[in-house]
């Protein structure tokens, strides 16, 4: 009796320890964090403006996801956003690309668009891309457009 009732009490740990496993798994998937990330190089990019876009959200190269923003902060003497974002190794930049925050549909997402340059040299691991376009505020623009500050 004792050792039916010890493979019962071994079979639930597993699938207990199993089931905090796939949560574990799940809540970093959710959360766009990577607790391994040996196979990325971070570049950062300074931009006037990066309205709605947040840590975490997609780095695209014509549309294909190559990466993710890491962390957004200002910088103190530019008064401009200062972005780093987690780049995938396989993904070669050219240093010459230019960086653009996107929305993805009418409301939707914010997320970078790097549009690739035509350079030889590709950016490096903590290297800054310099060609930047900000965030288009669709909010801006619709209010000048109802409140008539936007020419006909």
């Amino acid at each position: 009796m004792k050792t039916n009732n010890s493979s019962l009490h071994l079979s639930i740990g597993l699938f207990v320890i199993i089931g905090l496993v796939c949560t574990a798994y799940l809540a970093m998937t959710l959360a766009n964090t990577t607790f391994f990330s040996g196979n990325s190089y971070t570049i950062t990019a300074k931009f006037t403006a990066v309205n709605g876009l947040r840590a975490g959200s997609n780095v695209e190269i014509s549309g294909v996801a190559v990466g993710k923003v890491s962390s957004i902060s200002l910088d103190q003497t530019l008064y401009q956003a200062v972005i780093t974002m987690s780049i995938e190794n396989a993904v070669g930049i050219p240093v010459d690309s230019t960086a653009a925050i996107k929305t993805s549909g009418l409301i939707g997402d914010k997320y970078v668009s790097i549009i690739p340059g035509a350079d030889d040299v590709l950016l490096k691991d903590k290297e800054i891309l310099m060609d930047t376009q900000a965030a288009l505020d669709i909010e801006e623009m619709i209010s000048k457009y109802v409140f008539g500050s936007v020419d006909k």
